[in-house]
């Protein structure tokens, strides 16, 4: 029996990089080593990844093979794309978008945040997306996982250093239906001394111009949909307020006032003026009844169910009360 050498142990980092510093650049043949997994959705799932040849982290995206075909995302601050890719299946080719590193979602770690920070956030959000109506495109999507926090750049970490802040990655062996061999892997914990006080807006692949007569209405998740969108109305700038005041009232009061698990139509149907006042007296009794008083009035400013009644982004960051 031929003896063709030994493999290397694949978690074992100072012999991984021993070896790739001692042989021919893998940038020949492969130009992103993939470190750790950042999450997942039902379109994509992400991954970080060290570029060999600019010698940074990146975040690659790489969509399902129904996703694809109708994937549109071209930008996600925003937080842009830096280039896009084809890989190949046995079932057909997935797109791989390449993402400047980020951290985790406003979603996972916004309860651990300060107040300060909440704030902070929620007005980047919303600077964020008078960019975006000022360039009259809409969203569509807003929610809090699609807005992620950032993170202290990783690029001059070896692996090594990279796994003492954020962990070995927890692995099983995967199987696929089509026999291919695999692992299923948790994604990463960034500890909070590698975040930073700065949040980015992402996925895109929604984005339209304002007034585009669309097909599907139902934003999902649904607890951050516009009513007008059940109704057959077209794209508007209005429809991501409505969504951004959901991202506001979370940040400031750790809920939204009606459930994100069941269908919330019914639940805003019937929220009546008194029944956010006392939410918000609930939620916030650390504050001044003239704070409350202002956050009531934006809540139900960004909640009217008529969009020509909300604010709009700008009238929002000009007014001094907010």
């Amino acid at each position: 029996m031929t003896d063709c050498g030994d493999f290397v142990n694949s978690d074992d980092e100072e012999d991984v990089q021993d070896l790739e510093e001692n042989a021919e650049p893998l940038s020949l043949y492969f130009r992103y080593r993939i470190e750790h997994k950042l999450g997942h959705g039902g379109f994509s799932t992400v991954w970080m990844a060290h570029d060999i040849v600019k010698k940074k982290v990146f975040a690659l995206k790489i969509t399902t093979l129904a996703r694809d075909a109708v994937d549109r995302e071209n930008t996600s601050k925003l937080l842009p794309s830096c280039e896009a890719f084809s890989l190949p299946s046995p079932n057909g080719h997935h797109r791989v978008l390449v993402f400047p590193l980020r951290g985790p979602s406003l979603h996972s770690c916004f309860a651990s945040m300060s107040m300060a920070n909440r704030m902070s956030a929620a007005k980047q959000v919303l600077q964020t997306l008078k960019s975006l109506h000022d360039a009259n495109i809409v969203h569509q999507d807003l929610n809090d996982r699609n807005i992620m926090c950032g993170i202290a750049p990783l690029d001059t970490y070896d692996v090594k250093m990279k796994y003492q802040y954020l962990g070995r990655p927890k692995k099983i062996p995967l199987q696929t239906p089509a026999g291919m061999q695999g692992e299923l892997v948790r994604p990463i914990v960034v500890p909070p001394s590698l975040l930073t006080n700065l949040f980015y807006l992402r996925d895109f692949g929604l984005a339209m111009n304002a007034g585009t007569l669309i097909n599907y209405k139902l934003q999902s998740p649904s607890a951050w949909c516009a009513p007008e969108r059940l109704h057959n109305t077209d794209l508007s700038a209005a429809s991501d307020m409505w969504s951004y005041m959901c991202v506001f009232t979370e940040l400031y009061l750790g809920t939204l006032p009606w459930s994100i698990y069941d269908d919330a139509l019914p639940s805003i149907v019937k929220q009546p003026e008194s029944t956010l006042e006392t939410i918000i007296a609930h939620a916030r009794p650390d504050v001044s009844s003239t704070e409350r008083a202002h956050v009531l009035f934006f809540m139900l400013k960004g909640f009217s169910y008529n969009p020509q009644h909300r604010m709009t982004a700008v009238q929002l960051l000009d007014n001094a009360s907010f």
